[in-house]
Formats: structure tokens, sequence, C-alpha cells
């Protein structure tokens, strides 16, 4: 009997997780503008502690004799079921959408220009490189470090920005000469409120001043200065923001204004089509963009891809790192609150393992272990441990 086609477009941790749950059933194409896969999360070692880039070939993370395109998809077309890209189109039976999301510089006057000069940790390892030499050369001033608007994958990472960044200037006697800021447009430090009780603490502890409901409007390079929709206006010498972000904006019909792709939270499919879903970065939900995410989100789509009835419920793990060698997890879903989970060495360590762990758990090697590690951490049991 013949395969059914499945294409995966985008080739995020994600896509590659479902590569490896489908190709034995399905004949799997994924197709990619880019042929290097990068851990992500290790940007935000490379920006603050001079760390080095851990990347990788995306072909040696999908399975042997998969077909691999390395093309730009410029649309695609559910209702032809049709992808089109550089230089040609590709039929399927069924597409998953994994194409992530990325800095949208344009959105706020002045963010390009800021970001030429400090990069961040939010584009690519030249961004990450480019804020590790202006943290190097600093010695002393104004350092903002924050969100400048509220959609923006890995929620936790301007957080761990801020504590790690004050973790180095302490250890470099710079801490009497520099005041810290942090800013977000939401009404609190984090916007978890169980986990916020820790990071409020930890930043007033630190000496970190916080402003809230501080939504960026321009940034003006020349006189160093971030202006808020709310009326406010702070001055920089060093300065980290995490951008606006969008999608790739390449569904048709099915793609909002900032170009992520209308899924149904529970099901992960696209519109009313049975045979398109998406994941992770990539999608409109209300949840959070990370791997983790997508990890799940992977299981769902190959169970439904078989005719299983498997829902997606919302489910985060993302790690959050304080400094100091101490980090926690944010876990929650749909129906629970982040569970209040504190500070520890042993979470961080925990963190610290994903990053040699990680091309193990693309390639599927590690599903027995989540299997059981995800269960032992399901969010209702342990809020209703911590109760």
């Amino acid at each position: 009997m013949e395969k059914k086609k499945l294409v995966i477009v985008g080739c995020g941790d994600g896509g590659i997780m479902l590569s490896h749950r489908t190709f034995k059933d399905f004949d799997v194409t994924v197709i990619d503008k880019s042929t290097m896969h990068y851990f992500q999360p290790w940007q935000l070692h490379i920006a603050f502690a001079g760390a080095k880039e851990k990347k990788i070939e995306k072909k040696k993370l999908l399975p042997r004799g998969i077909n691999f395109i390395n093309k730009e998809v410029k649309s695609v077309d559910l209702a032809n079921r049709k992808i089109i890209f550089d230089g040609g189109e590709l039929s399927y039976d069924y597409v998953v959408i994994d194409t992530g999301s990325a800095g949208n510089y344009s959105k706020i006057p002045g963010h390009q220009e800021l970001f030429n000069e400090f990069g961040d940790t939010h584009s690519n390892t030249a961004g990450a490189e480019r804020l590790w030499s202006k943290v190097k050369s600093f010695s002393g001033g104004d350092a903002v470090i924050g969100i400048s608007y509220p959609i923006y994958k890995c929620p936790p990472s301007p957080n761990e920005a801020v504590f790690l960044f004050e973790e180095y200037i302490r250890k470099h006697k710079l801490k009497d000469k520099t005041k810290i800021t942090f800013i977000t447009p939401f009404p609190r430090a984090y916007p978890a409120e169980p986990l916020n009780e820790f990071v409020e603490k930890a930043m007033k502890e630190r000496g970190i001043n916080i402003m809230t409901f501080f939504d960026v409007e321009s940034i003006d390079t020349k006189n160093k200065t971030i202006s808020s929709i709310e009326g406010d206006t702070i001055h920089y010498d060093f300065a980290a923001l995490v951008p606006p972000h969008k999608g790739a904006g390449i569904v048709k019909d099915f793609s909002d204004d900032d170009g992520f792709v209308k899924t149904d939270k529970f099901k992960l499919n696209i519109g009313d089509y049975d045979d398109a879903f998406c994941m992770g970065d990539a999608t409109d939900i209300q949840t959070s963009k990370s791997a983790v995410t997508a990890h799940i989100e992977s299981g769902v789509i190959s169970d439904r891809l078989r005719g299983i009835d498997s829902r997606f419920d919302g489910r985060t793990h993302c790690p959050f790192e304080f400094g100091y060698h101490k980090a926690t997890f944010v876990i929650s879903s749909y129906t629970e609150p982040a569970v209040k989970l504190k500070p520890s060495t042993i979470n961080y360590i925990t963190k610290l393992g994903m990053k040699y762990l990680a091309w193990q758990v693309l390639r599927g090697n590690m599903d027995w272990f989540f299997k059981i590690y995800f269960s032992i951490t399901d969010p209702a049991k342990l809020n209703k441990k911590i109760k």
C-alpha cells in the first residue's frame, strides 16, 4: 500500500521530532530554507557568558532516507493542497507548518538601529555575539533589559537575561556603577503570578528596578532613550530588548496580522482542514512559544495523523534560569496555573543537561524518558502537592 505524502514545512524542534514519529508510516518530506539547526536557548549564554554556539546540520537530525528540500516556502495553498517554494511547488496529502517566529524589528521605530548596535538573544548567533561584545565592554551606567512587545518567544528569556547580566556585573565589580532597569508591558515582572513572587523577590534583592506597563513605542538611538506608549521615557547606556515577533505569514487566508497561523488550540489543525496542522512558535495559540511546547505538540499531531483523537492541553515546561546556578521551570496548562516551583540548583543542573541531550531528544531517543518525566511533573499533580 502506497504511503500518504506528509510535508513538514519548516524544520524546527517540533518538525524534526514529528519526522521521527511519522517516517515509518508516511512518505515524509521536510522543506526548510536553512540547512543548519541551532540550539536557540544557548544564545543567552553566548550573549552573557561568551559561550560558543551549538549547532548541527539538519540532515543529521532527520531520519535516514527522508526527503529534505533546502528551499524557502513562499505560500501554502490549503484548498488545493499545494506548497509553493523558490523554483517549484509540491503537492501533499497532509501538511504540518513548523516555520517558527522571528524578530520584527520594523514594528517599533528605532528598534532596528538598536539591534544593529547591541544585537539581542532572539535573532541568531551573530546577534548574540554582538550583545556579548557590549556586555564585555560595559563599564557602568544605565542598563535597560526587557520586553518591547507582548508577543515574543521563550517567555522567561528576558527575565533570564537581566538575571545573567546582573550576575556578570557583580562578578566584575561594576554593581556600584550600574543602574539596571527591567521593562515589561505586563503588570508584573513575570506574567504568571505564582512564579512572579520568586522573580520580583530576586530582582529586589539584586537591586534591579522594575518598570511595568511599559509598552515600547519608539527608540531614539541618538539620544539613547526608550519611550513607552504610556508616556514614560528611560535613558540607556546598555540595552537588550526582546523584539516583537512575527510568523512567516505563508498560509493563505489563515495567517493573522503578525503572520501567525490561526490554529485550533486543542486539535492543532488549521481552520476546518483535517489534513493541515500547525505547531510551535508558528501558531497563534496563546501559550508558550518554546521548544518544549513544540515537542509535546508533535506527539499530538503524530496521533491525529494516525486517526487518534489526541488533544493538546496547553502544557508548558519552560526552563527558567535565575543566575547564580539556580533555575526553575514554568509548568502549566490551559486549566492549570503555573506551578510555584522554587528556583534551585537541582533545577539548574536539569536545565543545563538539556544542552547535552538536545540532539538525542530531537531524534526521539529520549521519548521514553520524557513520557515518564512529563507524567511526574504534570501541573495538576504538582499544584495539588504544593498546596
